[in-house]
């Protein structure tokens, strides 16, 4: 028997959508650094026995079902990115080859979903093809828990048809990879909170992480570490978050644990050696952007080496200082606590402070003079070299030198080393308030 599914209609329930899967409810609620909690070691949610489905798994799992329902399948998490997919052979269209290609869907391809409400759906249903545009039919599976979509299964289809067998089939690995999703689902919970601890700073909540991450045995704590925080306007863009899990943010043959919360991510990883390789990290932001909306930063601050997890409040706070230095250099996608220079010294005042701090001379200039403000910042950058300040500044060095003295009639000699220093720290700190550049 089959089912010819009319466009948009879920249809009717087949019986594996009452199933009910042994495990509980998944708590959705959504956490935030400054949360409070329970410090009582009795009450502190522990890593659950049950292990979470490793991608091998599910890719297993995908694999058999396009193999009894003589179809291509891909597995997509709740923001549609993909997690694992059959061999693809003679069936596929313009969608799934830019998936499988990109390793990730891309906002169009979202939009392009969006009209049948994914987020709402609790039963299977067929979306339409349009050859015009090389696009198949596809059965959409939703696999749904307690009102909440952690996944879908994409099935593509040569016509509008599904047999029973081929829905029983797809039952049968949605209730699989349900199970798997709640369990990693818990996990991650459960992740999230000893960070969270970890790095708060509040000795009793810290004394319960560290008791979780020696029982889970997957963290040394005896090892140095650093934070690392990643933050951005890309990150409000629920794919980011869900690929940040996935990311490798360590060096290789170091450990990791992270916490995803709504304003950032954080990883506390160990570190073989004082030097901080940034290759990882670079590596794991480009992954993120690919699935980013374009134009939207993504930046990571990292804090300092310390001597174990127990020291976690101290380089978090770092990365947290850096991280707002990488937010307002553009040209500074990762921020080290190690490098920052005199931003190490201003990320620690207060606004007011800050404020009070900048010499007039500089606040006049920025405020009168913007142009100039941006001659001096890259003559102080570029140590005086001449040539090289104007080629970066794309004029003629006559021109410059008139800007010289230009500034100097704000009192500003460039030719001394402390009026140099008053722009340098002047206009970082004018930066971090938000003042520099002008808006």
């Amino acid at each position: 028997m089959s089912h010819r599914w009319v466009p948009g209609a879920q249809g009717g329930r087949p019986a594996w959508m009452s199933r009910t899967v042994g495990a509980p409810a998944v708590t959705r609620a959504r956490l935030s650094s400054d949360r409070s909690s329970c410090t009582c070691s009795e009450h502190r949610t522990h890593p659950p026995r049950e292990q979470s489905m490793d991608p091998a798994a599910r890719e297993r799992i995908v694999t058999r079902l396009a193999e009894e329902m003589g179809l291509p399948v891909v597995l997509e998490d709740a923001a549609q990115q993909p997690i694992a997919y059959s061999p693809h052979h003679d069936l596929t269209d313009a969608i799934r080859r830019e998936t499988i290609l990109r390793r990730s869907t891309s906002e169009v391809v979202v939009d392009h979903f969006r009209p049948y409400r994914l987020p709402e759906r609790d039963q299977p249903f067929v979306i339409p093809g349009d050859a015009a545009r090389d696009l198949l039919p596809r059965l959409c599976v939703p696999i749904r828990h307690q009102d909440v979509n952690l996944g879908y299964l994409w099935v593509l289809l040569r016509s509008m048809e599904v047999t029973e067998a081929q829905l029983e089939a797809a039952g049968d690995a949605r209730t699989s990879l349900l199970r798997s999703f709640l369990a990693e689902d818990r996990i991650r919970e459960s992740e999230t909170e000893t960070v969270l601890d970890l790095v708060s700073g509040d000795p009793e909540r810290g004394v319960t992480a560290l008791t979780d991450v020696e029982a889970r045995g997957s963290f040394p704590t005896g090892r140095r570490c650093r934070v690392l925080v990643c933050v951005g306007q890309a990150w409000e863009y629920p794919p980011v978050r869900t690929g940040f899990w996935g990311a490798g943010w360590a060096p290789a043959g170091q450990d990791q644990l992270r916490a995803v919360t709504e304003r950032a991510g954080i990883v506390v990883f160990t570190a073989g050696t004082d030097h901080l390789g940034t290759a990882p990290i670079v590596a794991a932001l480009a992954r993120l952007r690919a699935v980013a909306r374009e134009g939207e930063r993504l930046v990571v601050g990292v804090g300092s080496l310390v001597g174990g997890p127990a020291q976690a409040p101290r380089t978090y706070r770092q990365a947290r200082m850096a991280v707002r230095v990488a937010l307002i250099e553009p040209d500074l996608p990762v921020a080290s606590w190690d490098r920052l220079g005199t931003y190490r010294y201003l990320t620690q005042l207060p606004r007011e402070l800050l404020s009070d701090g900048v010499d007039g001379r500089v606040q006049r200039l920025v405020e009168e003079a913007p142009e100039l403000a941006v001659t001096a910042e890259a003559y102080v950058q570029q140590a005086g070299a001449i040539t090289t300040v104007a080629e970066a500044l794309h004029i003629h060095r006559t021109t410059l030198y008139y800007r010289l003295r230009a500034i100097a009639g704000f009192g500003l000699d460039l030719g001394r080393g402390e009026d140099r220093t008053v722009v340098d720290v002047g206009l970082q700190a004018l930066r971090l308030l938000g003042r520099w550049p002008a808006p």
